[in-house]
């Protein structure tokens, strides 16, 4: 078994193609190891960009490269991406740190190939995800995501020297982070087939608040509440109204008259709807513009 830690470096210049900025690769970074976490080998590639002549100054900055550099080494995408295909195998299992760099990848592999895969990556772990979690099962507080630099720190590793922002150092940081907190059998827990039909439309899609009363993914059912001190079922008494992304409305027992706010809110993910239900106290502010609101 081989582990491959992956990382890029992307910059943001203008595609009249699509008529927006885009994510372009401009450089990736990669170690191998075997499954004791020995080096095998290292890559890094430097890849030109089709759509500008320089690299703006804060993507300069950030990683030292220059716009000289990028002319002078850089390769095609297409030649880059299959001189790692030949280095990287087929078999590795391929992490990065975060899923970003699979959104960069996928974003430039349907821009160059119209395609809507990355075909150098079969087998992929999210190495973030990993390495945060065994840290809090070390008794660290994380409460979000932490970054190479901040994570390398808090397990201890020093970062002078290192090139922060360059694709083979990152990798290289990365792989040393996994060494601090590796267990095979809960890393390999993690591990994700690519390759499985609907991965990237899952990856993609963008969850989202459903808005309209009449989608019919809202179910009707979540919308009815009980009364919080009998039990009884509740009786709305205005039409429901949308804000701040929930579906709102007055309610009233007909059993003890006590009176309060349902809100229900309906999120729509790749393959499921997620609801939430809940309610406030009523105000005597809010009785008034309900019954402001209704007699309209």
């Amino acid at each position: 078994m081989e582990y491959i830690v992956l990382d890029n470096e992307w910059h943001t210049p203008y595609c009249k193609i699509n008529g927006k900025c885009i994510n372009e690769l401009i450089e990736i970074g990669a170690v191998k190891l075997d499954e004791n976490l020995n080096e095998i080998s290292r890559f890094s590639v430097l890849i030109k960009s089709t759509f500008t002549k320089k690299l703006n100054t804060r993507f300069q900055r950030l990683t030292n490269i220059t716009t000289e550099e990028m002319l002078r080494d850089g390769m095609t995408f297409e030649q880059a991406v299959n001189l790692y295909s030949e280095w990287a195998g087929d078999s590795a299992i391929t992490m990065t740190w975060s899923n970003s760099d699979l959104y960069v990848l996928l974003e430039n592999f349907r821009l160059r190939r119209k395609i809507n895969t990355v075909p150098i990556i079969s087998k992929y772990i999210d190495l973030q995800k990993y390495v945060q979690n065994e840290m809090i099962a070390m008794g660290r507080k994380i409460t979000s995501q932490v970054s190479v630099a901040n994570a390398a720190i808090m397990l201890g590793l020093s970062i002078d020297g290192i090139g922060l922002h360059r694709a083979l150092d990152d990798s290289l940081l990365c792989a040393e982070m996994l060494r601090k907190v590796y267990d095979k059998k809960r890393l390999l827990s993690y591990m994700i087939d690519t390759s499985s039909p609907d991965y990237y439309a899952r990856l993609t899609f963008k969850a989202y608040i459903i808005r309209d009363l009449n989608n019919p993914l809202v179910n009707k059912k979540k919308m009815e509440f009980k009364c919080e001190k009998c039990g009884a079922d509740a009786k709305r008494v205005i039409p429901w109204a949308f804000k701040g992304h929930y579906f709102k409305s007055e309610f009233v027992c007909p059993k003890c008259q006590h009176k309060f706010i349902g809100r229900v809110a309906f999120k729509k993910y790749y393959d499921k709807v997620v609801v939430k239900h809940n309610t406030v106290p009523i105000t005597v502010e809010q009785t008034t513009n309900a019954k402001k609101s209704s007699d309209e």
